[in-house]
């Protein structure tokens, strides 16, 4: 092997060893730490996407509100039907 050949190796195992490859594998092979890992990304991803559904139907419940408060002849009663089916579902 020349020098360039040598060197171009020499890069190539610094890239890897940045790449974090030996660490993943170690990890692999740790099933345990894996599912805990899942089971706790699981519970955030869940947590934010009810923080961020509520956000959103928040929105919507108010910008209806508005429009109801404008007062337009059909759209206004279709709305509050809407409204009201959503807090007494059963009834």
């Amino acid at each position: 092997m020349d020098a360039k050949q040598i060197q171009q190796l020499d890069a190539l195992a610094g890239r890897l060893e940045n790449s974090g490859i030996a660490e993943y594998v170690k990890l692999s092979q740790r099933t345990g730490k894996i599912l805990w890992l899942n089971f706790i990304s699981g519970i955030a991803r869940g947590f934010g996407f009810t923080i961020g559904a509520s956000i959103v139907l928040a929105v919507i419940y108010k910008i209806i509100s508005y429009i109801i408060s404008m007062n337009i002849p059909y759209l206004t009663e279709l709305l509050r039907e809407i409204m009201e089916t959503v807090k007494n579902p059963g009834i």
